[in-house]
């Protein structure tokens, strides 16, 4: 290469490239305030590291650091969800248990515990009293309990059962 060949303005020359095999960390450079700067150059010494080492290290504990966090919040949410569901089935078993063992309360008809009301109504069409098993027949009233659980069965009360069902007073 002679020298009228070498460019000199610093924007037009190029690197020859090198016949090693390519590196394969990359590089990369950023500004930080002087503070910091003595920081990473006082830790890298105390370390016996370079800054590039130690910045190296740093960066790569950090994100090692916030995968791990966010796996094992991942993993304690899912615990706790299903801690929570467990907990639940269990209470919803014990609480049936337990109505179960309740002594009943006079007048109180324990297989009517899911109604929490009733409509009076002149039926269109024949009926069973639960309480009495009595018909309740087509034209006459009865009082047809309300029940949150969708799948339960209409519960009927012919007009003498209804005034002996009174609700638990705790």
């Amino acid at each position: 290469m002679t020298l009228s060949s070498m460019k000199t303005d610093k924007n037009t020359r190029k690197r020859k490239a090198s016949s090693r095999r390519p590196r394969k960390d990359r590089l990369i450079q950023t500004r930080v305030p002087e503070d910091l700067e003595t920081t990473l150059k006082e830790e890298a010494e105390r370390r016996r590291l370079t800054v590039s080492h130690l910045i190296r290290s740093v960066l790569e504990d950090t994100f090692q650091l916030v995968d791990d966090v966010v796996t094992d919040f991942d993993k304690v949410v899912t615990d706790s969800v299903d801690l929570a569901r467990n907990v639940s089935r269990n209470a919803r078993k014990l609480a049936a248990t337990s109505e179960s063992l309740r002594p009943a309360k006079p007048g109180w008809d324990r297989s009517l515990g899911d109604i929490y009301g009733w409509n009076e109504l002149v039926l269109q069409r024949a009926a069973t009293c639960r309480r009495c098993g009595s018909d309740i027949e087509s034209g006459e009233r009865g009082f047809v309990g309300e029940s949150d659980k969708a799948r339960r069965h209409r519960v009927w009360l012919c007009r003498g059962c209804i005034d002996q069902v009174r609700p638990p007073v705790d």
